[in-house]
């Protein structure tokens, strides 16, 4: 596991660091995926569990611990916070362009009025572009403990990016995020 200490950019990867994101991908992607099983996700990239027809896949993982200055926190809310985040995550990339991206994150903010923010999921990437989140994208702690928002469940995309199908609760989704990360 690395440590930095300053504000170091990542590697671009599908929904991996925080400040890439807009409120509403970040809304919809952080953390909104647990996979049910290997056959749905097998459905999901529309690969065969037959051995014979598999797919050969690359997988990129890593861990690491980043400090940076929070500009989703500062354009959101307007206070400058530097903020900790702890992520674990995976990639795997078929032949046929199709990605499936693990990750489990949490973000601490040095500022104690802003929640720290936890998220765990799945994304699956179609050849197509179509994106599948599932799992827990956003689980907001509130500064003195208990959770205050918590998105859950199955997000489908279609190729253009346009909402296509959600299962389970995601009251951030389409809301203005302010209400859940600012301070009264």
């Amino acid at each position: 596991m690395s440590t930095k200490t300053e504000s170091t950019p990542r590697p671009t990867l599908p929904s991996a660091t925080r400040p890439a994101m807009t409120q509403a991908s970040r809304g919809m992607i952080r953390g909104l995926m647990t996979i049910c099983a290997t056959l749905v996700a097998a459905a999901a990239l529309g690969l065969s569990a037959g051995p014979a027809v598999a797919e050969k896949s690359d997988v990129v993982r890593d861990s690491y611990t980043d400090r940076f200055q929070d500009d989703f926190i500062r354009d959101l809310c307007g206070i400058e916070t530097w903020t900790t985040v702890t992520e674990r995550w995976s990639l795997q990339t078929y032949e046929d362009g199709s990605q499936v991206f693990h990750v489990v994150r949490t973000f601490v903010p040095d500022d104690p009025r802003i929640p720290i923010e936890k998220g765990a999921g799945t994304t699956f990437f179609g050849a197509d572009g179509s994106k599948t989140v599932r799992g827990t994208p956003i689980h907001l702690l509130a500064p003195g403990g208990g959770t205050t928002v918590i998105d859950a469940g199955r997000v489908v995309f279609d190729a253009e990016g346009n909402l296509a199908a959600v299962n389970g609760p995601h009251p951030s989704l389409g809301a203005d995020l302010a209400d859940y990360y600012c301070p009264s």
